[in-house]
């Protein structure tokens, strides 16, 4: 997805950090592979990061970094840009601030460049760049906000389809529309929302194809897509698409945390429609589905689960039905507007 190849693999008792045995032996072993660069698969302190460069000698990311990496592959609009660019610069900044520190000890010369005077200009460079970005963002979201607030008060009910990523998201939005969005098996192809006014059951209503949710989403993450999220905030109806082939265990851990994430965003007193999708691919879907209505009685009594695949058609006149169901246009009766904040 990064389009990095996986050479070797270590794994270290530490959560932030990498011991000094795992520091000594990843240099050793990174002269006779000869990678580009170390990946932490966490998140990394700026002083072991900045250990484990002086070490190897390579390029090191973590977490947060390789999906801002795999983000700005995907990032189709300026706003998703200038976004991707913000939570890099923000998560640059404190493994600079250790750079200058090192220099002010006098271990940074020979090392990462000229030295402090270059590292000092480089980090004011970030901080003013991240300024800027932040006043084209702010007047990016009051024209989204703007257009948002339009398409409310127009009175069309709007449906935010969330879930995972590779849980079918783009591809269900594409059967409710019509639409041919790309799709596929790598994570993120979404980044920012998409809007099509479809016709479901005589009725005219707006989907949403947001960005998909993450485990552990890191604070970086979820303040740069803050738009994205405002989407499922101010949305009548969340559709949250659940890809039911996968193990129990993970369909259930993903389903309580994303159940959490649209709690954490203010969007978990909205009616819920919950799609069990790639039946077409799953056993067991009656005891999954079982398992997620008891999961949600706990949270959302009387959200209804559809199974459906969004790849065959299975299931789609049932979730259409759920869907002006939870927003009660069978009875012809009005959506409350929610005016924003």
């Amino acid at each position: 997805m990064a389009g990095y190849s996986v050479v070797r693999t270590w794994r270290t008792r530490y959560r932030r950090r990498v011991g000094r045995g795992l520091m000594e032996e990843i240099g050793r072993a990174t002269k006779q592979d000869n990678p580009s660069t170390l990946i932490f698969y966490g998140e990394i302190q700026p002083s072991s990061a900045f250990q484990l460069m002086k070490s190897s000698r390579l390029r090191v990311i973590d977490r947060v970094m390789l999906i801002l990496e795999i983000f700005i592959r995907h990032a189709g609009t300026r706003e998703a840009q200038l976004q991707i660019e913000m939570a890099k610069i923000k998560h640059e900044i404190p493994l600079v601030r250790e750079w200058l520190r090192r220099s002010k000890l006098g271990e940074l010369p020979g090392f990462l460049g000229p030295g402090g005077y270059a590292i000092d200009g480089y980090y004011r460079h970030l901080t003013s760049r991240l300024a800027r970005i932040r006043r084209e963002l702010e007047d990016l979201r009051r024209q989204r906000v703007s257009r948002m607030t339009a398409r409310r008060e127009s009175g069309i009910p709007h449906v935010a389809i969330v879930g995972y990523a590779s849980a079918g998201k783009t591809s269900l939005f594409n059967s409710l529309t019509g639409e041919s969005r790309k799709v596929g098996e790598e994570y993120f192809t979404t980044l920012q929302p998409k809007h099509t006014a479809t016709d479901i059951r005589g009725r005219k209503i707006v989907m949403i194809d947001t960005i998909g949710f993450i485990r552990d989403v890191p604070p970086e993450i979820v303040e740069a897509f803050h738009v994205v999220l405002e989407e499922i905030k101010y949305s009548d109806l969340v559709l949250f698409v659940v890809d039911i082939s996968e193990r129990w265990e993970v369909v259930k851990e993903k389903v309580a945390a994303g159940l959490l994430t649209l709690s954490k965003i203010g969007a978990l007193d909205k009616p819920l429609v919950l799609a069990a999708n790639k039946v077409d691919k799953a056993e067991a879907v009656e005891e999954k589905v079982a398992g997620l209505r008891q999961l949600l009685q706990a949270v959302r009594q009387g959200s209804p689960i559809v199974s459906i695949s969004a790849l065959t058609g299975h299931g789609m006149e049932e979730l259409k039905d759920a869907i002006i169901t939870s927003l009660g246009l069978e009875r012809g009766e009005a959506v409350e507007r929610l005016q924003p904040l």
